[in-house]
């Protein structure tokens, strides 16, 4: 099997926002931020608005890939992105280049992350990710059609997992909603 190092297949960018040095606008810009990306591929689109210039680079696209710096466990895929969207403090954008399937990448990231973090944080108090260990992270490389199969084989893995999950609290909202009738209907005591 061929590796190829991450930095020879995407673009990295480290977001981070420092005060002494962020200009300030009239209107405000959106950003997300680490608490707006969750496991499973969950991703809560609202954003929060401040009045800093936001950098160009921190621009979120579909197929972005956002990485939490400091104590990541898991990675986030965009599927969909509103516009206008940056990615703020502690976060890391892995832009794929057109040689690798954004879906297959996330897999391989979402699975290696949590040993990466490990290691690039000896002696720190809090786990985190290094540039360095980041853009040196080996990539396995099959060909191209069994890393878009391994890809969409994730990508529609996690997407059943939310689907299931939906159903069932559907479910469990109809349950609830047949018991309340039912009793409401056969003459059970109401409160109030």
């Amino acid at each position: 099997m061929q590796y190829v190092k991450l930095c020879d297949l995407a673009t990295i960018k480290f977001c981070s926002i420092t005060p002494s040095r962020s200009k300030q606008q009239a209107i405000p810009s959106k950003w997300l931020v680490c608490a707006n990306f969750l496991a499973d591929n969950e991703i809560v689109h609202t954003p929060i608005e401040n009045y800093v210039v936001p950098d160009e680079e921190w621009l979120l696209h579909k197929d972005d890939i956002v990485v939490k710096r400091i104590t990541p466990t898991f990675i986030n895929y965009i599927d969909y992105c509103p516009d206008d969207v940056y990615c703020g403090n502690n976060l890391i954008i892995v832009t794929p280049n057109k040689e690798i399937d954004a879906k297959y990448l996330a897999m391989i990231l979402n699975d290696k992350i949590g040993e990466l973090s490990k290691e690039s944080s000896v002696g720190a108090v809090m786990k985190s990710i290094s540039r360095q260990d980041l853009e040196m992270l080996e990539i396995p490389f099959p060909d191209e059609h069994k890393r878009l199969l391994l890809g969409e084989l994730w990508y529609n893995g996690i997407e059943l997992k939310k689907k299931k999950i939906k159903l069932a609290e559907l479910e469990n909202i109809r349950t609830t909603y047949i018991i309340k009738k039912t009793i409401h209907t056969s003459g059970g005591k109401q409160n109030g």
